[in-house]
């Protein structure tokens, strides 16, 4: 038979097991939510981009550059800027290239989303003093933007291809 003061320690060690329990699962719920511990991998955006750079003829001072970004990550990618250095290009913006998808230009409102492909063409002019030579390397910086703020640089280093 159990005897009174047996019971009542064991209520009182089950009551402060479970309030043990409850303030260990409170701390590490509110841990989680602020970033404190990752219980799964982090959703970040990444991104697959790839180029070619096409000379019309045999070389010169214009050449065509193509430029694709894949969305390989889980997080969607509303922009890109391209930029070419003034010691190969004429225009650091590369010509004003520009990402489209689906026929429109690459924005917030028409993001890439895991899977999708953007492109985008243009015509760039070389620096002056300077013509582009089939086999020649140029590089071009293509910095992805995605919708939880963050942007990843991307060197692509293209051959200059004879067209």
């Amino acid at each position: 038979m159990a005897t009174q003061e047996g019971t009542t320690v064991g209520r009182t060690m089950t009551l402060l097991i479970i309030f043990v329990i409850v303030v260990i699962a409170v701390v590490v719920i509110f841990g989680y939510f602020n970033g404190l511990f990752k219980f799964v991998s982090p959703v970040e955006g990444s991104v697959m981009a790839s180029g070619v750079f096409a000379l019309p003829g045999g070389g010169g001072s214009t050449g065509n550059l193509i430029v694709q970004v894949r969305d390989t990550g889980h997080v969607s990618i509303t922009g890109v800027a391209v930029a070419c250095p003034t010691t190969q290009f004429a225009s650091s913006d590369c010509g004003g290239l520009q990402i489209n998808v689906n026929g429109s230009e690459l924005s917030a409102r028409n993001a890439l989303s895991y899977g999708q492909t953007g492109s985008g063409s243009g015509s760039v002019q070389s620096a002056p003093g300077t013509t582009f030579t089939p086999g020649a390397a140029v590089t071009v910086t293509v910095t992805v933007s995605f919708s939880d703020g963050s942007t990843i640089p991307e060197a692509l280093i293209l051959p200059a291809q004879a067209g």
